[in-house]
């Protein structure tokens, strides 16, 4: 009678130890489900907060104009949009380097110029004759929508779309973007920029921080 005790607290014993192995897997089971369930959700916002880049053909020419005195012409850019989607300008970034020749010993020069940027409004700026109080560049070229530096024309408040030119306007406004003064020609001596020379431009999507355009322009 005491050996079928003994055995029975035995076989207890062992079906007891045969249970803690199965609540253990049991319990990391659980664990794993509600850790893959957190990382799901996370990934999922993540992925739902992605920003889309706009697909958009864009082109950047630095010309000079000649403008009323050939000794001292005025240096344009354009951004032409010739296809793709519509951006609004307040989702874009323009930066430029331009790296001046060695024999002038600077360094390379950086401009940048966003929604944001204050320094990118000039104040008195004459454009093809006419002096604009303030305009925000570079503004919107399409004087169906209005005259530079009127509402809806300055950089981030127009959206930028197929067909549309947007303009530095003349030397001030191209001296925002570029980031350094080439107004005269003796500051232009000193960068050694003119015609000829090379412009490394990239235009940012903000909200997708990807590069809708990035090449070098040659100064014409």
């Amino acid at each position: 009678m005491k050996n079928q005790i003994r055995n029975g607290k035995r076989m207890n014993s062992e079906r007891n130890d045969a249970v803690s192995p199965v609540i253990g897997v049991m319990l990391m089971l659980v664990v794993t489900i509600i850790i893959a369930a957190f990382v799901s959700a996370f990934a999922g916002n993540a992925f739902g907060n992605t920003e889309t880049t706009p697909a958009a053909a864009l082109d950047v020419k630095i010309l000079s104009n000649g403008g009323s005195n050939p000794a001292d012409p005025q240096y344009v850019m354009l951004i032409e949009h010739h296809s793709g989607s519509s951006i609004p300008t307040s989702d874009l970034r323009i930066i430029s380097y331009y790296t001046p020749p060695s024999t002038t010993g600077k360094t390379m020069q950086r401009g940048e110029v966003t929604a944001m940027t204050a320094a990118a409004t000039v104040k008195n700026m004459k454009i093809n004759g006419e002096t604009i109080a303030s305009v925000k560049i570079p503004y919107l070229n399409d004087i169906a929508r209005g005259k530079p530096g009127d509402v809806g024309t300055n950089f981030g408040e127009y959206t930028f779309s197929p067909g549309d030119v947007i303009s530095t306007g003349g030397s001030a406004g191209t001296k925002v973007v570029l980031g350094f003064d080439m107004t005269t020609a003796a500051k232009r001596t000193e960068l050694g920029f003119g015609r000829g020379s090379a412009v490394d431009v990239e235009i940012i999507h903000l909200p997708s921080q990807k590069s809708l355009y990035s090449g070098r322009v040659i100064v014409q």
